[in-house]
């Protein structure tokens, strides 16, 4: 076929650089990947059948039709059933960003089948169906959006950024799932740098980072600011008490408390570390859903 019969294909999509220049540059890139993930479980009110739509967390795709959050977004065990993976559960996968770009997905996976969690690495992987990406003629997200992985430790001192969901709480207009109050949901980023890193066990080893995690940013990706690969989730934070005293109040202060009526108050400060499971500790598990080579 001549160039001149070739079929018009439309614009090519950017191609997505290897590394970036600044942190605004790298984050136009990998925001488009980053969801909130919302539970709905079957319920009753009012004597009626409805669904109560949860906020768990955040997470990315990571490949074609596969994305990953952090395994106690899916089924935390330290809360407990009610907050596990159940039968019939539907995920509402959503992202809106600052340039007010949005998308959704509504889905039921399977336990096994189409939703897995590894509790000893905290990941869980999620296979993301054609609907998706596109409905009939219509696409809604180019399937080479998706964020890179690292498959090397990094040395402490990197700059890393995390982006995800903290504090978000979805909402619908007139109860309709098609019309979810985007203006609630805000994607938000922080940055600092690799603080710490050590093992777990053989296998596995955790990074502590310099940067600060709300509840929601569970399940995000923290990845280099330079190549925007994901080295890391977000699992939670340590704390470690580093000091505590007895703080006398004063008598001027003491007429301002209305209830409390003790003459000093005990202030304890706290060290505060973000942290996550580097991403050599997730190789097996990205080989065997294809993730990785």
């Amino acid at each position: 076929m001549s160039k001149r019969n070739k079929k018009y294909k439309g614009p090519k999509s950017p191609k997505r650089p290897d590394g970036f220049h600044n942190y605004v540059d790298c984050l136009k890139w990998l925001k488009k990947s980053v969801y909130v993930v919302i539970r709905g479980r079957k319920t009753i009110i009012e004597e009626k059948e409805a669904i109560n739509w949860i906020t768990l967390g955040s997470g990315f795709v990571v490949a074609p039709n596969r994305f990953l959050t952090a395994g106690h977004v899916i089924n935390d065990l330290e809360k407990g059933e009610l907050f596990k993976h159940q039968e019939g559960d539907k995920y509402y996968l959503l992202r809106h960003d600052d340039d007010n770009q949005w998308h959704y997905r509504i889905f039921e996976p399977k336990l096994d089948q189409e939703i897995f969690v590894y509790p000893d690495i905290d990941l869980a992987v999620i296979y993301l169906d054609e609907e998706f990406y596109k409905s009939g003629d219509k696409v809604f997200v180019d399937k080479n959006d998706f964020i890179r992985i690292s498959k090397d430790f990094l040395p402490i001192g990197t700059e890393v950024g995390v982006l995800g969901y903290p504090l978000s709480k979805l909402e619908f207009e007139n109860r309709d799932l098609s019309k979810p109050r985007i203006g609630n949901m805000l994607l938000r980023t922080d940055k600092g740098v690799i603080n710490c890193r050590y093992k777990t066990s053989e296998k596995n080893s955790l990074y502590e980072f310099t940067m600060a995690f709300n509840p929601g940013n569970s399940g995000g990706p923290i990845f280099d600011i330079k190549t925007g690969r994901v080295v890391s989730i977000v699992k939670g934070y340590r704390s470690s008490q580093i000091n505590t005293r007895e703080t006398p109040i004063t008598e001027e202060g003491a007429k301002q408390l209305k209830v409390y009526k003790e003459k000093a108050f005990i202030e304890v400060l706290h060290a505060t570390y973000s942290m996550g499971f580097a991403t050599p500790s997730f190789l097996e598990v990205l080989k065997q859903h294809a993730i990785l080579n």
